[in-house]
Formats: structure tokens, C-alpha cells, sequence
């Protein structure tokens, strides 16, 4: 029997910045930390849903608040925290289309300018996002449903999310910039 080949052979995450790996790893070591909780968010939302379902199908009751769980924390969490690590991993869609044919030079600042462009907005939603937070942290927000469920830590997941992305955009950024970075 012949083996096949990996269809996602493990590679290395290209540099962020190319200056030093010390540089690097303080920003990726995070970022991995915060795609284990959107991955332990994840399983807890499975579990949560499935546990939801098994009761109310064999016990007909209900986990309390099991939809707003899902909707407040979990899901937060599990799309915004892990940004970061795709971004380390250069993994995002992209479609290279003309790119292909521009010579490399170009194609680095053409990546750190949009790597700019992005860090912009996501900084303004991070700042935006954690105002927001705070202020539902100080009134103490809740949801009523069948029990009171207070629904503000989960609103900390997107600013926390957001600003390590753009953190980890910037520094791709200057990796692009200064040519130590090939797209």
C-alpha cells in the first residue's frame, strides 16, 4: 500500500517582520493563546448546543439561557480571537488574479499599503468595540431570558480580537515594507 501525500503538508508561517524571531514570537505567542480560547469557545458552544438538544429531546427542559451563551459569548469569540493567528499563519483568501504578473517589489508594497489601510480599521473598531464594552461592564448589561444572564464579559472577546489582528497586521506590514517579507 502506497502512502499518500499530505493534501496540507505542515509548513512554516512565513516572518512577520523578517528583523528578528524574538519580534516574532512576541506577537505570535499571543496570538496562538487567543485561537486556543476561540477553539475552547468552540467546543464549549458544541457542547452547549448538543447538551441542549439531548435535554430538551429526552427530558423536554432546556439548558438556561443556552441560545444567548451561544450568541453573546461564544460566537465572539470564536470569529473574532482567532483573526490574529490567520493573519500569523498568512492564511486569508486572496485572489492573485494581476498580482502574479507584478514584479515582487511591487507586490510588497502593494500588500503593506492594504496591511495599513486594515490596521486603520481595526484599531478604530478595537477602540470603538472596547468603549462599548466598558460601558456595558459599568451598567452591568444582562439579557432576561429564563434566567437573568449578563451578557458584557462576552462583549470584551472583539476589542481583545480585533487589536492583536492589528497588531500582527502592523508588524506584517513592516515586513512587507522593508523587503524582508516575500509575499
Amino acid at each position: 500500500m502506497t502512502r499518500q501525500p499530505d493534501p496540507w503538508p505542515e509548513e512554516e508561517a512565513p516572518p512577520l517582520t523578517g528583523m528578528s524571531d524574538l519580534f516574532d514570537s512576541v506577537l505570535i505567542l499571543p496570538s496562538r493563546i487567543l485561537c486556543v480560547g476561540a477553539a475552547i469557545l468552540l467546543l464549549a458552544m458544541m457542547l452547549v448546543t448538543v447538551g441542549d438538544v439531548t435535554i430538551r429531546t429526552l427530558f423536554h427542559d432546556a439548558i438556561d439561557n443556552a441560545e444567548l451563551m451561544t450568541s453573546h459569548w461564544f460566537l465572539s469569540g470564536t470569529i473574532f480571537l482567532p483573526l490574529a493567528y490567520v493573519t500569523v499563519l498568512d492564511r486569508h483568501i486572496s485572489v492573485e488574479v494581476v498580482e502574479q504578473f507584478l514584479p515582487v517589489r511591487v507586490q510588497q508594497i502593494k500588500m503593506g499599503v492594504f496591511l495599513v489601510v486594515g490596521v486603520a480599521i481595526f484599531l478604530l473598531l478595537a477602540w470603538q468595540s472596547w468603549v462599548l464594552a466598558l460601558q456595558k461592564m459599568q451598567i452591568r448589561e444582562f439579557v432576561s431570558g429564563a434566567t437573568t444572564f449578563y451578557s458584557w464579559p462576552g462583549r470584551f472577546l472583539m476589542p481583545v480580537g480585533t487589536f492583536m489582528f492589528a497588531l500582527v497586521m502592523a508588524a506584517r506590514a513592516v515586513g512587507y515594507f522593508s523587503g524582508r517579507v516575500k509575499p
